[in-house]
């Protein structure tokens, strides 16, 4: 990578904050909600030929420290990693490197000894997100700006993947500048399932969009969130049908919404409203129903995690760990869920001093801190349970914040 260039860019620093690209603002205020989606629009897939190739990335050095029973590799230089697992249960993470003219896309996995590679160059956005299809072919996807200078009529969710050794990219071209916030569900059968962001930030009313593809084509539907900024994560998961579901955070109202769909057309339903709620929500499922994690932002630099659970046609919420080093122009997806084979929710969660990893027991609740910062840490952290109920979770430390830069570690307990 061309990360000698880095300071020859200082002056691009304006133009990369406007759409993200060197560190966090706090986005204006979103105008009026929407009542309803607009129409579906098809759009045909952009693949085209597959990256160059391109160098491994350097492993960095960590500056954090693990508790016992907790191991860390380092992985590469950049920020806001996510983690999957293929079939076997074997992970792999991808990251990114969001500066104009010099980002990038990697990618690592375990059953390569975690020898990460860029596999996209460009000027891209995260969070970003990882899945395998039936196939174990690994997919990213994130926000792909597709100029080095900012244009509201270009920026789309795309999606790369391995092809022949190299990969390959497939855009879901739109109208807008969206695909903030990507994040991505391959069914088991092979249809990909996306949500996005076209931001409030630059003058969208239309705001989370679900991307749907079971053949050549996807499908792109505003689901009427109305406008909202990007940087608070969608949570998107399958429940039991396999029809796709969101949780949203609300920035007009303070609001978490649970969104659902007939096929047709979606309800967004308020999940939690008092206080300022649901920010960096994470979804899953499990025998029981549907469950989310989110922040509830209580001051300036404090929160808490809380655990929402579906109680028939009710929520019932419960406070997980609180965060008292929290920054809000650099966080996201602060906590992540997952389900173990005994239908139990684990909770990874972080501010820039830690990350606390909890599971909740007859008893309640038991947490303990797996990872203590030297540096700030990102504020974001990803996590998945194989099938022997050990946890793969991936997060970065940040190592420079104009432009936003770290180090991206794997860790886990197994």
């Amino acid at each position: 990578m061309r990360r000698s260039l880095l300071t020859l860019l200082a002056g691009l620093a304006l133009v990369a904050a406007a759409c993200g690209g060197s560190g966090d603002e706090d986005p204006p205020a979103p105008g009026t909600a929407a009542t309803a989606p607009t129409a579906t629009t098809t759009t045909t897939a952009t693949t085209d030929g597959p990256a160059t190739t391109m160098p491994p990335v350097e492993r960095p050095e960590l500056s954090f420290s693990v508790a016992d029973g907790w191991t860390a590799v380092p992985l590469g230089a950049g920020v806001k990693p996510v983690v999957a697992l293929d079939s076997t249960g074997s992970p792999a993470v991808a990251w990114l490197f969001e500066q104009v003219g010099d980002g990038f896309v990697a990618y690592a996995a375990a059953d390569n000894d975690w020898n990460g590679t860029a596999v996209r160059e460009g000027y891209f956005y995260g969070p970003i997100d990882l899945a395998f299809d039936p196939a174990d072919t690994p997919y990213i996807a994130y926000h792909d700006h597709q100029a080095d200078d900012f244009d509201l009529e270009l920026g789309d969710l795309t999606l790369v993947f391995p092809r022949d050794d190299l990969w390959t990219r497939d855009t879901a071209g739109d109208e807008g500048h969206d695909g903030w916030d990507s994040t991505l569900v391959i069914g088991s059968d092979g249809v990909f399932h996306a949500a996005g962001v076209d931001p409030a930030q630059f003058g969208s009313e239309v705001g989370i969009e679900y991307y749907q593809k079971a053949g050549d084509d996807w499908e792109v539907t505003p689901i009427g969130s109305g406008p909202i900024p990007y940087k608070y994560n969608i949570g998107l998961a399958l429940d039991g049908s396999g029809s796709p579901v969101l949780t949203y955070y609300n920035a007009d109202d303070g609001d978490l919404v649970y969104a659902t769909t007939d096929g047709s057309s979606w309800n967004n339903e308020t999940v939690a409203s008092e206080g300022d709620v649901g920010k960096y929500s994470s979804l899953a499922f499990q025998a029981d129903g549907p469950a989310i994690t989110f922040f509830e932002q209580l001051g300036s630099d404090s929160g808490r995690i809380v655990y929402a659970m579906r109680d028939g046609s009710d929520w019932t919420l419960e406070t997980v760990g609180d965060l008292a080093s929290f920054e809000e122009g650099n966080a996201r997806r602060n906590s992540s869920l997952a389900f173990d084979s005994q239908g139990r929710p684990h909770v990874a969660f972080s501010d820039t001093s830690g990350v606390w990893y909890s599971i909740r027991e007859d008893q309640g609740w038991v947490t303990s801190q797996i990872v203590t910062a030297g540096i700030p840490l990102g504020q974001l952290v990803s996590l998945q349970l194989d099938g022997s109920d050990v946890a793969h979770i991936a997060i970065y430390e940040v190592t420079d914040f104009s432009p936003l830069d770290g180090a991206v570690a794997y860790i886990t307990n197994g």
